[in-house]
């Protein structure tokens, strides 16, 4: 598990989530509200509210809320869980954030304005837990109703304009929160979120990852790939030893070798979402020891999230993707004679057999349109070495006031300073904030 949040961790690093060079803030405005914990605790549909400490930002009070929830927002009568809501108060006359929340990571905002934060935890994830866990009842609906139930009872307190956000799967959630409540917030922006329109078309991956990089660096990863695979035996026996001293199981999948071979070739999507083209030189050859093959293997393709302990972490996700979100599948013709398991890297083999997953083709065909022709104010920011960006959203068609930023890598810190100063203008002027004077004397 700890590799795996070392891995989420990193990705947030990855995408550049920093503040947006511009003016300093503006400082805080005089408002101490001695009641706030009682106003959100009488606010419709909160259970309990408190206060927590709140050592990331002394300048801000943080509030643990706990809101009830609907288990079927089509079906009352199936009853009710209690969702997590944290929210880091400055003041009610400032502009709020909403962000979905997953395993306990929040996407730092690089916004650089005074504002209120609220994070959502999504449905099955962490204390969020409807029980008993029928994941029947998750979808890209229902996590939508979910952010739509808390914006509106919080707007009975943070009544200025709200924008949202999300990085990968979270900001998913956040594009799907607006395509079913357009008019919760007033502008939202996103990291990387994958776009699978036609999850039977992958042909854009396979394009991307002909053409990413150098020839050369292409020809190195491949040839790191086949060598992996001809070493099998002695890098399965590396991978087992090191499961059995981190406690970890293979049984969902089938198998350590199984294991194995994703690691493989999930390689070359791992290498270019984490790294960059300078780092192809650290790339083993085909000359190296298997020790540096399992090394740049254990902490660049993070192999232990095959196991039944990350699997079932993460199974709120691969379930999503298994009925309704899809999941990316890539062409290895290159590897194709020394595979054993061909066609097993989708979310049939990483969720519980017991678990029904019919894939629901027009779910993201209907935001993709909605995206495209209907949206406003939306921001998606994507790499161009990053394998999301094959199939991201768009926003060229009758989307009003939205844009795609590419940048050298995905995230704020890799656009241009034309580009940042334009991103931040636009998130002011959605949220109602007037730039600052310049500083006189």
């Amino acid at each position: 598990m700890r590799h795996t949040v070392r891995w989420l961790l990193s990705l947030a690093m990855l995408f550049g989530i920093v503040g947006v060079s511009g003016s300093p803030a503006a400082a805080l405005p005089d408002n101490p509200i001695p009641d706030i914990n009682a106003r959100l605790a009488a606010l419709p549909g909160v259970v309990s509210s408190r206060e927590i400490t709140n050592s990331e930002h002394p300048d801000q009070r943080a509030y643990e809320v706990r809101f009830e929830q609907l288990k079927d927002h089509q079906n009352p009568a199936a009853g009710t869980f209690q969702q997590l809501v944290v929210i880091h108060h400055r003041d009610d006359r400032l502009p709020t954030l909403l962000t979905p929340t997953q395993h306990g990571l929040s996407t730092p905002t690089g916004i650089n304005f005074p504002k209120n934060d609220v994070w959502v935890e999504q449905r099955f994830f962490g204390t969020s837990q409807p029980s008993p866990k029928d994941l029947t009842k998750l979808d890209a609906r229902q996590a939508a109703t979910d952010l739509h139930r808390v914006t509106v009872a919080l707007k009975g307190i943070y009544g200025q304009k709200w924008l949202s956000s999300g990085m990968g799967v979270t900001g998913q959630i956040a594009t799907y929160h607006r395509r079913f409540f357009p008019a919760d917030v007033q502008g939202t922006y996103v990291l990387g979120a994958r776009n699978d329109v036609r999850n039977d078309d992958d042909s854009a991956y396979d394009a991307f990852f002909a053409q990413v990089g150098t020839p050369e660096c292409r020809a190195r990863i491949a040839a790191f790939q086949r060598e992996a695979l001809l070493r099998r035996d002695e890098l399965v026996e590396l991978y087992r030893q090191q499961a059995q001293l981190d406690g970890l199981s293979f049984e969902l999948i089938g198998s350590v070798d199984r294991a194995f071979e994703l690691s493989i070739t999930d390689y070359m999507w791992k290498f270019w979402e984490l790294k960059s083209e300078r780092l192809c030189r650290t790339v083993p050859l085909p000359s190296a020891t298997t020790a540096a093959v399992w090394s740049e293997l254990r902490w660049t393709t993070t192999s232990y999230i095959r196991s039944d302990q990350h699997l079932r972490w993460d199974e709120q996700n691969l379930y999503l993707a298994g009925t309704q979100t899809g999941w990316p599948t890539v062409s290895t013709p290159h590897l194709d004679d020394l595979l054993r398991y061909p066609g097993i890297n989708n979310p049939r083999t990483f969720v519980d057999r017991g678990i029904p997953l019919p894939f629901d083709n027009g779910a993201m065909a209907d935001i993709d349109r909605w995206v495209r022709e209907e949206s406003s104010e939306m921001i998606y920011i994507y790499g161009k070495t990053d394998p999301v960006s094959a199939e991201g959203f768009r926003v060229d068609g009758g989307s009003r006031d939205s844009k795609v930023y590419v940048g050298t890598k995905g995230g704020l810190a890799f656009l241009t300073p034309a580009e940042q100063q334009e991103f931040t203008a636009k998130l002011k002027r959605w949220a109602g904030v007037a730039d600052q004077p310049p500083a006189t004397g």
